[in-house]
């Protein structure tokens, strides 16, 4: 028997359709059921796990739960004991703020009430000293005292610190009266030698005003323009008084 090569090429070529058709028919089909088939089985596994692990997280929640429960309520009356404590803490607390508080208030008006017993003190002995002072110096005021604390007054004229003598010149070309308040009537010699000193000093002629003070006890105040030159007993008085506040003060 001769082999046909057309008829074994025919054949060769049918099994390769048949193969074609068989992918194409059944094979692919299948295999896509069966792919189907395995990602639903795969999906159902998963969805179990997940259910089981879900499961048991809520075991675990669960048991978790009762834990805390246990355990709250094993600390709830150490709680409930400690809150006590501290609430019975807490009002001592408050108590002896309050009873502090009102002993601070107490010591505190007591150190007012003799700061103002010690100034009222202090005020009633510079008012004795000074009505001492001022009694006695009134009791050895005379004219002679008087002529001595204006020549003091005229000394301090000339003594004007250089730096004001320009200042208190200006002044007194704008106004040229001068006022001196005295204890005893001045005479024209007096009134003179008070204005030369002026003039000297300041090169100015002024007019002088005079004005007759019995509480200055002794001496004269001059007021030059701005500036005051106090040679008098009262003057030297509330000196006294500034110092002997001071004294008081730092004692």
């Amino acid at each position: 028997m001769k082999l046909d090569l057309l008829t074994y090429l025919f054949e060769i070529i049918n099994f390769f359709v048949l193969l074609w058709i068989l992918k194409k028919l059944l094979y692919n089909p299948v295999i896509s059921v069966l792919k189907k088939r395995k990602s639903y089985i795969d999906q159902k596994i998963r969805e179990a796990e997940e259910a089981e692990s879900k499961l048991k997280k809520i075991k675990d929640e669960y048991n978790q739960v009762v834990k805390e429960m246990e355990e709250l309520k094993k600390t709830k009356i150490a709680q409930i004991a400690k809150e006590v404590q501290q609430e019975k803490e807490r009002l001592y607390s408050e108590m002896k703020k309050e009873l502090d508080a009102q002993r601070q208030k107490f010591l505190e008006s007591l150190e007012i009430e003799k700061k103002e017993a010690i100034n009222e003190l202090k005020e009633e002995t510079v008012r004795y000293a000074l009505k001492f002072v001022s009694k006695l110096l009134s009791g050895i005021s005379d004219r002679n005292l008087h002529k001595k604390l204006l020549s003091i007054a005229i000394e301090g004229i000339k003594s004007v610190n250089r730096e004001e003598i320009d200042d208190i010149a200006a002044e007194l070309k704008e106004r040229n009266t001068v006022t001196v308040e005295t204890a005893y009537p001045l005479s024209e010699e007096e009134i003179e030698s008070i204005k030369k000193s002026i003039k000297d000093m300041f090169g100015i002629d002024v007019t002088i005003k005079t004005e007759e003070r019995k509480d200055l006890i002794a001496g004269v105040k001059i007021h030059i323009a701005s500036k005051m030159i106090d040679a008098s007993l009262e003057g030297q008085i509330s000196v006294f008084e500034t110092l002997l506040r001071d004294k008081i003060e730092t004692s």
